[in-house]
């Protein structure tokens, strides 16, 4: 009786067990559906000690040291705690996306299973559900699309601002702009640079971030589907799991000695589009010489040329990339039939149905795809790798180079004394030395020599702006005090009120428009709030009157002029530097130039050498 009891009791087993299997299968949708709270939370977790981690080692490395130098200037402590927020949000909806994306496959396994039986109910109970993810997954979607334009928007009005003020302060860009080792196309790096890594970075956390987890997760579902895999005769468990694995580090490398020189090509295609832009400009901007010395020929030849190297760059990048993309796609489309001839013995023996074999297609694809990003993104990443070196280096060029000498410079109340002043060449040798000179209040100075004796730059050590070394001692006026003017004055874009009253003179000044009369500057007074191109609607002899109407309104305590009248005639340089000894009686003036006329304004002079 006992005996056959158990015979019984395993023919009632028979026949349970297949729909005990297909209440199994039918419920395992609901258990990664019930669980996806409690793996939100897990994988968040996860994910942001992680991150920690890996931030921890990259920053000792000089991706990461350049990454930091670039992205921390960007950060202050009243902005952290919102910027924590803000990224854990869009963690989480990172983490949903791939949530859904797992959920999905165990709804379409439902689906193709239901169709495969016949179930019409569960069939669309299961056209239903995926419907909702689609829903969802397309307004998750919005949302993220939504928030990293916002963190692109909102970090790249931050690092603007830091590149900007960086480059402003100290006047690093007069330092930068007389260096021969400056960094090249400054401009570029400011605007154009910036902007691309920042989508870029963006681009590239997400997506490293995306691929890890949901590696991690297709690998747990792929794990569960696979079964032996037979090679050559011998047998593998989960082998088509170890196959993905194998597959994604082989062509993640290879992909990585093939597109290695695009990193070089991608920083010198900047360089060189940089380069050619700029030359576009300066055409632009001399158009006037190079029209009075017929130099349209020559210009076209250096534009041509340069153009040619930009050129010959690209079809070095193409070549590269022809060849990086066609190593991409090969991998790609050649293991998109391999999940199903893999399963298919499976599926042949009854062991799994046609919902498993989709699921299993599903798996694949998204773990190969995942393991496969940096592959993929490695095109891109060469780009980003150049970028990234080109503003570390813009960075480095504003730290302040160590100079050979030192001067000591000490406050006057209006006097100007300089004591064995000596200036350095950029490369240390002596340009001017053992310079003395002294001028009260009142007094005007004429410098004289040679063309390239070192005129200009005695008075840019003057006014603070020689960039080299400086050594001595000069007594002079607060900085506020100085003005400068060179030989070709700056003028803004704006109106002409602004032009003029640059930097920071008030543009209602009350004796605005009688110091334009005074330097016979009147025909321009009805133009004052007629917004234009001064600097190259007006002449070079306008724009050297619209610097004497500046120290005018201005009224300095020491005037720096630069060959200030080289650009006009006699008769209005007498008047207006009459006007300068009368109205600022005052005021100290130093001017440099080689006209005799200018003895006559001047109480004394000195010759150098």
């Amino acid at each position: 009786f006992p005996f056959s009891g158990c015979l019984s009791a395993i023919g009632s087993l028979k026949t349970v067990f297949p729909l005990f299997i297909l209440v199994f299968s039918m419920q395992k949708w609901q258990i990664e559906l019930n669980s996806s709270p409690m793996w939100l939370l897990q994988s968040l977790l996860g994910v942001v000690v992680a991150l920690a981690v890996v931030v921890l080692l990259v920053s000792r490395t000089r991706f990461g040291r350049e990454f930091w130098q670039i992205t921390r200037p960007c950060l202050n402590r009243s902005g952290s705690l919102k910027i924590a927020l803000f990224m854990l949000f869009i963690l989480v909806l990172l983490l949903t996306e791939i949530r859904l994306n797992v959920l999905n496959t165990f709804f379409y396994n439902g689906l193709y299973s239901a169709l495969q039986d016949a179930k019409a109910q569960a069939f669309w109970f299961f056209a239903l559900i995926n419907a909702a993810v689609v829903t969802l997954r397309t307004l998750n979607g919005i949302i993220n699309d939504f928030l990293d334009q916002a963190l692109a928007i909102k970090w790249s009005q931050r690092l603007n601002q830091v590149l900007v003020s960086r480059w402003m302060a100290d006047k690093n860009y007069y330092r930068l702009h007389m260096r021969r080792a400056a960094p090249d196309n400054i401009d570029q790096r400011i605007q154009q640079d910036a902007q691309d890594f920042i989508a870029s970075s963006i681009e590239f956390v997400r997506g490293m971030i995306e691929s890890v987890v949901t590696a991690i997760e297709f690998t747990i579902v792929l794990w569960g589907l696979s079964g032996i895999l037979s090679i050559l005769g011998y047998e593998i468990p989960r082998g088509i799991v170890f196959f993905v694995f194998i597959f994604a580090l082989l062509s993640t490398v290879g992909a990585m000695w093939v597109g290695r020189p695009l990193i070089r090509h991608n920083f010198e295609n900047e360089k060189l589009n940089g380069d050619y832009r700029y030359a576009l400009i300066r055409v632009r901007d001399h158009a006037e010489s190079i029209a009075f010395y017929h130099g349209e020929a020559g210009e076209e030849a250096k534009l041509s040329d340069s153009f040619r190297a930009v050129i010959r760059n690209r079809w070095r990048i193409a070549r590269q990339s022809v060849a990086l993309g066609g190593y991409n796609t090969m991998l790609t489309q050649g293991v998109q039939l391999l999940p199903l001839m893999l399963q298919a013995p499976r599926f042949f023996a009854g062991q799994i149905k046609i919902g498993d074999m989709h699921q299993t297609v599903q798996a694949f694809t998204r773990l190969q795809r995942s393991l496969s990003f940096f592959r993929n993104f490695y095109g891109k990443f060469t780009a980003y790798r150049a970028r990234l070196e080109r503003l570390s280096g813009f960075f480095d060029s504003m730290q302040p180079e160590s100079s050979p000498a030192e001067v000591r410079r000490q406050v006057s109340e209006g006097s100007l004394k300089v004591d064995k002043l000596s200036l350095y060449r950029s490369n240390g040798d002596a340009l001017i030395e053992n310079i003395n000179l002294q001028a009260a209040p009142g007094d005007s100075l004429l410098i004289q020599g040679a063309s390239g004796c070192g005129k200009t730059s005695l008075l840019r050590a003057l006014a603070g702006l020689w960039p080299f070394g400086v050594s001595g001692e000069i007594s002079a006026p607060p900085q506020e005090d100085i003005m400068f003017v060179p030989q070709r004055p700056y003028v803004p874009q704006g109106s002409l009120r602004e032009a003029v009253c640059y930097p920071d003179i008030d543009p209602q000044h009350p004796d605005l428009e009688n110091a334009m009369r005074d330097c016979c500057m009147e025909k321009w007074l009805p133009y004052l709030d007629i917004t234009d191109d001064w600097q190259h609607r007006l002449s070079p002899g306008e724009l050297q009157r619209i610097a004497f109407i500046r120290i005018l309104l201005a009224r300095p305590r020491l005037v720096l002029l630069d060959e200030s009248t080289a650009a006009l005639d006699e008769p209005t340089e007498e008047t207006l530097y009459q006007l300068l000894l009368k109205r600022l009686p005052d005021s100290t003036l130093v001017s440099i130039g080689h006209r005799c006329t200018l003895a006559a304004y001047h109480k004394r002079s000195i010759l150098i050498a």
